[in-house]
């Protein structure tokens, strides 16, 4: 079976989850946006039993934007980690990944509240590494 570990920016808090994932969710919402400042949240949907925090469970600071939205981020970092707020599933922040996923985006939501500037431009560049 396998598993597979992540953290927020500090490693205050870290998770594992067991068994297979099947795809990031990305959604497009306003919402999902503004609590990012990016493109919207990228979560893996994790069903409750798969999930378990191995540290730093008790570091988490969750902002009820809504009485259906809200964020928990790192109290010490600030990155963006699982939310429970689910009965049967966690919602977990694909960046927080320790290793590669092995899987691509599987779902795209809200599409029509994407952000105008989430596309390409003519030319576009893109870089492997780090350039400074």
């Amino acid at each position: 079976m396998t598993t597979r570990t992540g953290s927020c920016l500090c490693g205050a808090r870290r998770y594992e989850i067991e068994g297979d994932v099947g795809g990031v969710w990305i959604c497009h919402c306003s919402l999902c946006r503004k609590a990012t400042g990016s493109v919207g949240n990228a979560i893996l949907i994790v069903p409750r039993g798969q999930f378990r925090w191995l540290a730093g469970e008790d570091q988490g600071e969750t902002f009820q934007l809504r009485p259906t939205y809200g964020v928990t981020r790192c109290r010490t970092c600030g990155t963006p980690l699982p939310a429970e707020a689910d009965e049967a599933n966690i919602y977990v922040t694909a960046g927080t990944l320790d290793e590669p996923l092995g899987a691509g985006v599987r779902t795209h939501l809200f599409c029509a509240s994407r952000a105008d500037w989430d596309r390409d431009e003519a030319g576009a560049r893109y870089f492997d590494e780090r350039t400074t």
